[in-house]
């Protein structure tokens, strides 16, 4: 009798009728199937590539000295060195953080850390961390590949370390 009663307490406490934002799915598979990405041999080109397939409003990447590696703004010395700094401080104090968001009034500032780079993400909604992960490995593969194809022509501030 209690535990009948608990039960039907529990269940009506704990019932999650959560289901799958299946019309927001479905709004993204639409426009995602909309714009195609494709890669020119243009590196700027291909940096505001980047910038429209993950909605973002600027990102920066830099060495852990904070010293510039890519901007897609052409500049950023103040924020390549601020957000180095912020994110050393902060992996110094909580070791296993994997990344920073920061609400601003102009939106967001995200930090996040991989191979030995650090990058900069400003956008108007926050990113998770796979998306700043998925936009840190095109970043670094675009780096490659730019590195590697010999051209020359890069932003003010590039410098393919």
């Amino acid at each position: 009798m209690v535990f009948k009663i608990l039960r039907n307490f529990a269940r009506g406490v704990l019932d999650d009728d959560t289901s799958s934002p299946i019309v927001q799915i479905e709004f993204l598979k639409d426009f995602l199937s909309k714009h195609k990405y494709v890669y020119s041999q243009d590196f700027e080109e291909n940096l505001n590539i980047l910038k429209r397939k993950h909605l973002v409003d600027s990102f920066l990447v830099t060495n852990l000295d904070g010293s510039i590696v890519v901007s897609s703004e052409g500049n950023g010395h103040t924020d390549g060195i601020m957000g180095t700094a912020m994110l050393s401080y902060i992996k110094s104090e909580l070791p296993d953080s994997e990344s920073v968001l920061i609400k601003r009034s102009d939106g967001w500032f995200m930090l996040f850390s991989l191979n030995k780079k650090v990058f900069i993400v400003k956008a108007g909604s926050e990113l998770s961390n796979i998306e700043l992960k998925a936009l840190s490995i095109e970043l670094e593969s675009l780096l490659n590949v730019n590195k590697n194809s010999g051209d020359k022509k890069k932003l003010t501030q590039t410098q393919v370390a």
